[in-house]
């Protein structure tokens, strides 16, 4: 074996290489919810969403979609919008200070969000995480969308709003 391994080195170390580079490209990438949750369309969806403008006192949503509302509908239709990637070299970027990793909160825009996705029967799909800055998969490394914070405020507000109505119209 070391005599083959001798003859053969440059070969296999530029064929390792080249699997490495090809897992790495495949790894990152873009999904989207349906690649997440195994192609499969969700029966429902529980959401909390944690707006941060109140912080240190936790004020929080929680909704429940069913498929075939047009709610349900419209929180796919944006979660849709969105490409995850997930990063080849997280364990590396483990390491790296904080600073250089997170953009500024600002308590007046940001929240926080927990997706989890059921099939029709009740089974557990997924369970998807936005938290100020990052984007997080349950059962994976996080994962990184672009302009990834911008989205998460965006989606947060409109959950927000989605659960502000719900709730108004539950107690009138």
């Amino acid at each position: 074996m070391k005599a083959f391994w001798e003859a053969h080195r440059k070969a296999l170390s530029w064929g390792l290489a080249a699997l490495l580079v090809l897992w790495a490209l495949w790894y990152a990438r873009p999904l989207d919810i349906y690649d997440l949750i195994g192609g499969e369309t969700p029966g429902y969806l529980q959401i909390s969403v944690f707006p941060q403008s109140e912080f240190p006192k936790v004020i929080h949503g929680n909704l429940t979609l069913t498929a075939g509302k047009p709610e349900m509908e419209a929180v796919l239709e944006r979660l849709e919008e969105i490409r995850f990637h997930r990063n080849p070299l997280e364990v590396v970027l483990r390491f790296l200070p904080q600073g250089t990793r997170v953009t500024e909160v600002d308590p007046e825009k940001d929240y926080r969000i927990q997706f989890f996705a059921y099939g029709e029967e009740g089974r557990f799909l997924r369970g998807l995480s936005f938290d100020l800055t990052y984007w997080r998969d349950y059962r994976s490394l996080p994962l990184y969308v672009l302009h990834g914070q911008e989205r998460g405020r965006a989606l947060g507000a409109y959950l927000w709003e989605l659960y502000q109505e719900e709730w108004h119209s539950f107690y009138r």
